[in-house]
């Protein structure tokens, strides 16, 4: 079965890169037995810090890495051929692609203007994980869209990014009607990521979670410390992430 996360949340600064690195070390530190097949996609090409240099590359449980270009036609039509490749094998196993998206892809993607992206993200069985801020125009976004490409946003996932402040503080999302028309009258679900420790992220920057636990930071070992914190926050983040499999995806 195919599975597809769109890691989306339009603005810059709202997490996605994160939040895109936190599920793909979810799922390559499974048991074998339960572990799917991985692929890994980044279409920030502006500040490619999934896949760019010194980020994820293929091994070590993902099968492929790569960077692609979402604001042309050309680059829907390029992800449509390789998420039908993999659509294929999909039949005899569990694939996960991940999908980190640029800032401000929505007028340019989820406007219609583009006529195949809703074919590319049915064929993809595409779940959006949208990266929740505490702003009105975190709202907004979402809400674009739902307006336009509703058959692809029937289901997925806000994830309240708590860099931002305590859960309680999404006063905004906690009232509002989209809130209660997704999660409370449909089937969208909530998690929330965690706080990742300033020093920490700096100390990390791209470099992928599982490296920095095998072989530190240019080739020295995480303080103690800074490895306890590391590893508290993949286990909080896993468990938060990990809550999007239970969504089909659109069908």
């Amino acid at each position: 079965m195919l599975k597809t996360f769109i890691i989306d949340g339009d603005k810059g600064g709202v997490g996605k890169s994160l939040a895109a690195r936190a599920l793909v070390h979810h799922y390559i530190t499974q048991p074998n037995e339960a572990r799917p097949r991985v692929i890994v996609y980044d279409a920030d090409l502006s500040n490619p810090d999934v896949c760019g240099e010194g980020g994820l590359e293929a091994g070590s449980g993902i099968m492929a890495t790569a960077l692609i270009d979402l604001s042309t036609e050309n680059g829907w039509i390029d992800l449509g051929t390789r998420v039908a490749a993999i659509a294929a094998a999909a039949e005899k196993s569990d694939y996960r692609i991940i999908i980190n998206m640029p800032a401000q892809i929505g007028t340019r993607a989820f406007d219609g203007s583009i006529h195949i992206v809703s074919e590319v993200l049915r064929e993809a069985n595409a779940i959006p994980v949208w990266m929740l801020s505490r702003t009105q125009e975190s709202l907004r976004a979402l809400n674009y869209r739902l307006r336009n490409m509703p058959a692809r946003y029937e289901s997925g996932m806000v994830i309240k990014n708590l860099f931002f402040g305590a859960t309680d503080k999404f006063a905004l999302w906690a009232v509002d009607e989209l809130r209660a028309q997704l999660v409370d009258g449909g089937s969208w679900i909530e998690s929330e990521l965690p706080e990742l420790n300033d020093q920490l992220t700096v100390m990390i920057g791209r470099r992928p979670f599982h490296e920095v636990l095998q072989s530190g930071i240019n080739g020295k070992s995480l303080p103690f410390g800074y490895r306890l914190a590391l590893e508290s926050w993949l286990q909080r983040s896993s468990a938060a992430m990990a809550k999007v499999e239970a969504i089909g995806g659109a069908e």
